[in-house]
């Protein structure tokens, strides 16, 4: 992983970046990070490549912002800047963790979807997760975040809110993604996912999902 990433990640919404409780310069530095991880970085497992498509940003720090999507970022513990956190709902690259009683802060940005190097979009954070780990068991290697241009990005021109936080964007995701849901993902793994009497979904709804996750931004 490069300096500068790695930097980046380590104290991101310090005050002398975020002053105060500036959601505005929040955002920017949240744009900023998103920038650099879509256009410049990529994860490699062995001889693949997966470029990030869609990322959503999770963020804790005592008595700052004091919001719902603040309140609600869950401990990455023993975690540093630049390190994956696997967990039930996909994948994090974290931010740097601290858990003083005074001055507690850590959270990490969540993996919502990835692009391979063969150009085929992975879409959903669990999914992602099983990509990657599925990926690296089978070739014998562990996942890497590496400096790598991805001149093809083209950053989200409005941010995504998080289902029932409307004052803050959150999500931000490569345009492409919304001109290849027809066809990119039709043979994705999307059709196993279930109702709870055991129907299976269909990949059209989960297109359907996302034309209108992102049209309606």
């Amino acid at each position: 992983m490069g300096k500068d990433l790695k930097t980046l990640l380590t104290n991101p919404f310090d005050k002398d970046i975020c002053q105060e409780n500036s959601l505005e310069a929040f955002q920017a530095q949240c744009l900023n990070i998103a920038k650099t991880l879509l256009e410049g970085y990529c994860i490699q497992c062995g001889n693949k490549y997966y470029y990030f498509a869609e990322i959503e940003f999770y963020y804790y720090e005592k008595d700052r912002w004091n919001k719902e999507w603040n309140e609600k970022t869950y401990p990455r513990k023993n975690k540093k800047a630049g390190d994956f956190f696997f967990h039930y709902s996909g994948f994090d690259i974290c931010f740097n963790s601290n858990f003083d009683k005074d001055t507690a802060k850590y959270g990490g940005i969540l993996i919502r979807s990835l692009k391979d190097n063969a150009g085929k979009f992975i879409t959903g954070p669990s999914v992602c997760s099983l990509e990657i780990l599925n990926t690296c068991f089978e070739l014998n290697a562990l996942p890497k975040l590496i400096s790598q241009s991805n001149s093809n990005s083209k950053i989200c021109k409005k941010p995504i809110s998080r289902y029932g936080i409307d004052d803050v964007d959150l999500c931000y995701y490569d345009e492409q993604i919304k001109n290849k849901l027809t066809n990119e993902f039709e043979d994705a793994t999307w059709d196993y996912s279930k109702k709870k009497n055991g129907e299976v979904k269909g990949i059209k709804k989960i297109i359907r999902y996302y034309k209108k996750r992102f049209e309606t931004q």
